[in-house]
Parts: C-alpha cells; structure tokens; sequence
C-alpha cells in the first residue's frame, strides 16, 4: 500500500503579477488523483516576507516542499523560501524552467535536495518513491545524497493532455486576484506543452528542455471549452476570455482548421487569444480563426535581417507577414508581432531591417525587446564562447538573468547607440499600442479596463519594474 506524502507546492513567482501557476496546479491534480494530500500556494503579485512563508509552511506541515521556478526576478524569493522550508526539516525540491536548464548550478544550493528536469507529473511521483526506498532511480530528475549530485535520465512516462485530470485551480484559494476586473476577465490556461520548434535564443532549443519534456502536446477544442467553464465556476467574477497562446498554440494548419472549426460550434460567445507563425497560416484560416472567436494573435518576427533570421531558425516573409497581417486585422483580430534588438553580433544595418519590417507589417503592437542572454540556449552559449557575458556562479547570480536589469550589449553596436534606437523606437510603437489598445476595449465595452490602461500600461509596468529591481539590490 502506497504511504499518503503531504505535499506543499509553492510558487514563488515575483510581486509584478498575478498569474496562475499552470504547471503546479496541473501537477498538484495530478498526484492528487494518486492518493497524495496536497496543497498549493502562489505568492505571484504579492510582497512576501520570511515570517509569512514560514507560517504558510508550518500551517500545511508538509513532508516535501517543492517549487516551481524560472529564471529571474523570482529566484532570490524562491531561494528564500526554500532555505525557510529547509530551516523546517522540509525537503525541498526545485522544477520548472530554470531547474531544467541549469541543473547542476540549481542543485549545488545547499537548501535544495533535489531537482526535476522538464515535465513533473510522473518525475515527482518517482521522486516520491524514491525517498521512500521504493525505487533507485527516479527518472527526470537529479538528487544530492551527502553532498554528493547523482543524475538521472529523462523520463519515459509523460502525460496526454486531454487524458489528465483537470488543473487544480480549486486548490489556488482566492481566485479573484487573477481576475481583477467585475466584467470581461481573461483566464490564462494550458493549452499545449512544449514546441516543435528550436528558436536559438528561446529554452526550447535547450537539449534537456526537449528530452526531459516530451514531445508537443495540444488540447482539443472540447477540453479546452470544459477547462474554461471548469475554471468559470469556481469564482462569482465574470469571464468571457481565455488566453491559450502558450508558447506555441496553433503549431500545424490542420490543428489551426481544427480547432477553430470545432471550437466555433461550442464556444458560446467566448473569444480567444492565440500565438502561431506566419508560415503556418493563410488567407482562409485567418478568416476561419475570425469566426472562431480568436480576437488576438501574437507571431514572433525578432529580426528583419536574413542573417539573424536563419541563425535564430525563424524566417520570416515580409510579405507574407504583411498580408497575413492585414487580413486578420481586417476582420477584426487584434495583432502582435515580437522583435528584438542587440542580438549577438547585430549591426546597425541589420538593425535598420528590423525597422523596415516594423513598419511594413502593420500590426496593432509591436513588441520590442533588447536581447538578453538566456542560459542554456544556443545563443547563451555563443555570448559565453564569446566572451560577451559572464555565466552565473551561483544559483543566486541568477536573479538578474533575462530580465529587465541585464544591459549587457553583445551587439555590434555601441551601446549608446543601441539603446537610443530602442527606447526611441519603444515610445512610438508603445504609444501606437496604448491607443489600438483602447480601441478594443471601447469596441469590446470593456470600460474597466479602459480606465485601468491609462494607469497600468507597459510604460508604467517597466517602470515600476525597473524601480523595484534596483532598489532590491
């Protein structure tokens, strides 16, 4: 007979949002369904401090704590949760993103027992009996014995999406801080898992991130309707929006016909926001996604150079970006394209396409970022090689990687160059943002968030963003 573990998921997140722990809630119903007593807590949008995690920690009693955790802002809190849990006699086990792409960096922490690479339904549950002397080798993940790192390899069970039980976003507690609006609320929800694709500065194209997450997964149309009005029933806010971009939503054109030709049928006038790629889509299923209820789509472009373009893995028709572009927008879907400036070795003509696409492509927010090193990626490795970064020493150094305090300039530009373009070129698309933004919410009678765009915006986000990393410091 199986022991019944208890079992504190937490999620440390950083206090700039309020965004449900989707791979935690997933895992929490998961090992639920086998017998576990589990708990979930999620600290995103809040300040924390060492007597409130504490309290949180002794109140469930666990015997395992563990963490789910990207790169970032969100590591100097998780570490300090951890060391809390680890002061308690509690083991402490880290996955996510940034566990998965720096396993060994992650696992030297001296408050961290083990660590669980890539998907964490079944490696938990081999974890699980693993510390209880059920198994020896608890496949996907990486434990420390006395010191010592033992590695194992990748799993070979990982869940089907739509065989899996519903995410457990009943376990979340007070559900309105992800809802913050009386009317017209989105609900952010896993659709897919993973990526067919190997973008070099994404951690998709990270080998472990592939081989210890399994292959890309999508949900039906069906699941996807009973996930949301699972999720709508549990809060008296109203909710007529589902986020289901992911990293990659509509990754084929037959699952695009697909799912748009069945979810029209049962949608019951809820829309949709969505991620693809250009070359994935046409005329007749930007019109078909119309109809369907999609009413904002996001496509990553990242450079108009034919250099950076092939070396990223991503290339981009400018015509067909444009058309595809225009017809979506003609029929009333909401479109942002994704750009990047100071890539490795970027010029300032190879800049200057980038701003060519920009402008040809008409879309309603183009979303502009400085390119910053991301661990464990091609890109990463070749800033390393380079010697255009410094790698992280410990797990702590990791708080500043991939985030809005990373300026390091691994371009061909000098950097009072470079970020005079950016945050030129920032204001203007930003400001065309804000007013298409507000557009939608007056067509949509989203009157709430009208009002709430012109406080909380990306300029003030980065802002007080920016503002609070420094002063942490």
């Amino acid at each position: 007979m199986n022991k019944t573990k208890k079992i504190l998921l937490i999620a440390p997140a950083t206090e700039f949002g309020a965004y449900p722990p989707l791979g935690l809630i997933s895992i929490a119903s998961f090992i639920k369904e086998k017998g576990h007593d589990v708990k979930v807590i999620d600290y995103s949008g809040e300040d924390i401090e060492e007597l409130k995690v504490k309290k949180d920690i002794e109140n469930f009693n666990p015997d395992i704590v563990a963490l789910g955790v990207l790169t970032g802002p969100g590591i100097k809190r998780a570490v300090m949760v951890s060391k809390i849990a680890k002061s308690l006699g509690k083991y402490v086990i880290w996955g996510g993103p940034h566990p998965t792409i720096l396993p060994e960096l992650t696992l030297k922490n001296e408050n961290i027992d083990a660590i669980i690479l890539g998907e964490g339904e079944y490696a938990l549950l081999d974890l699980i009996d693993f510390i209880d002397k059920k198994i020896k080798e608890p496949l996907g993940t990486w434990i420390k014995n006395n010191g010592k790192i033992h590695s194992f390899g990748p799993q070979k069970r990982f869940v089907g999406l739509n065989e899996k039980p519903m995410p457990a976003w009943e376990l979340l507690g007070n559900l309105d801080k992800y809802f913050p609006y009386n009317r017209h609320n989105v609900v952010l929800m896993e659709a897919t898992r993973g990526c067919v694709y190997k973008c070099t500065f994404c951690h998709h194209s990270n080998l472990d991130v592939k081989s210890y997450g399994g292959a890309y997964r999508n949900l039906t149309a069906d699941k996807v309707m009973e996930q949301f009005c699972y999720i709508r029933d549990l809060t008296k806010k109203h909710i007529d929006r589902m986020d289901i971009g992911g990293d990659l939503h509509l990754a084929t054109p037959a699952y695009t016909k697909k799912f748009a030709e069945d979810i029209k049928k049962i949608r019951e006038g809820i829309t949709w926001q969505s991620v693809s790629k250009f070359h994935l889509m046409n005329i007749d299923l930007a019109g078909l996604v119309a109809k369907a209820g999609c009413e904002q789509i996001m496509f990553g472009v990242e450079s108009g150079s034919p250099r950076l373009q092939q070396f990223i893995g991503k290339m981009v028709n400018i015509d067909q970006a444009r058309f595809i572009t225009k017809e979506l927008r003609d029929k009333g879907v909401m479109v942002t394209n994704t750009y990047m400036m100071g890539h490795p070795h970027e010029t300032y003509d190879e800049l200057k396409m980038t701003l060519k696409y920009m402008k040809a492509i008409p879309a309603d927010q183009n979303l502009l970022q400085i390119y910053r090193p991301f661990p464990g990626t091609p890109y990463y490795d070749l800033c390393v090689k380079e010697n255009l970064c410094q790698p992280p020493k410990t797990l702590e150094e990791c708080n500043t990687f991939g985030v809005l305090t990373y300026h390091a300039n691994i371009s061909d530009m000098p950097t009072k160059k470079l970020l005079r373009e950016f945050y030129k070129t920032n204001l203007i698309e930003q400001t065309r943002y804000l007013i298409n933004s507000q557009k939608f919410y007056l067509r949509n009678k989203m009157y709430e968030q009208f009002f709430d765009n012109f406080r909380h915006n990306k300029f003030t986000f980065k802002l007080k963003e920016l503002i609070r990393i420094k002063t942490k410091k």
